[in-house]
């Protein structure tokens, strides 16, 4: 009897659950898609003028420029890659820059209380 019931409410739970799985999914991406591509946007330029300027230091600091011809494009693409996946983390999270999208909110009803902690 138990899994006649139970067999009766996976047929009703799995659909439903399929169904907001599905709605969910299709909300998600082109936001993100957006943040993702501002967040490219700023970062690329950024890492790429930080992997600069930190293998200069470096170089005029060891004096490798002799020594090591290749050294200045290596660094700058090694400091870059380092930096690119800190900075989209941080993007992407709305903590670095100042201009990136925030998700847009709707409206409050006509009337509607503020938060309690807008008070």
């Amino acid at each position: 009897m138990a899994s006649a019931s139970g067999a009766a409410l996976r047929k009703k739970v799995v659909p439903v659950a399929a169904s907001i799985m599905l709605v969910l999914l299709s909300m998600g991406s082109p936001a993100m898609a957006d943040i993702q591509d501002n967040c490219r946007a700023f970062c690329i330029p950024q890492c790429n003028a930080f992997a600069s300027k930190a293998c200069d230091l470096i170089i005029d600091l060891a004096s490798l420029k002799n020594n090591l011809p290749f050294f200045n494009q290596t660094c700058n693409v090694r400091l870059a890659q380092l930096c690119l996946p800190v900075c989209m983390n941080a993007c992407t999270l709305n903590t670095l820059t100042p201009g990136a999208p925030t998700p847009a909110r709707a409206p409050a009803p006509a009337g509607a209380a503020p938060p309690p902690c807008k008070a």
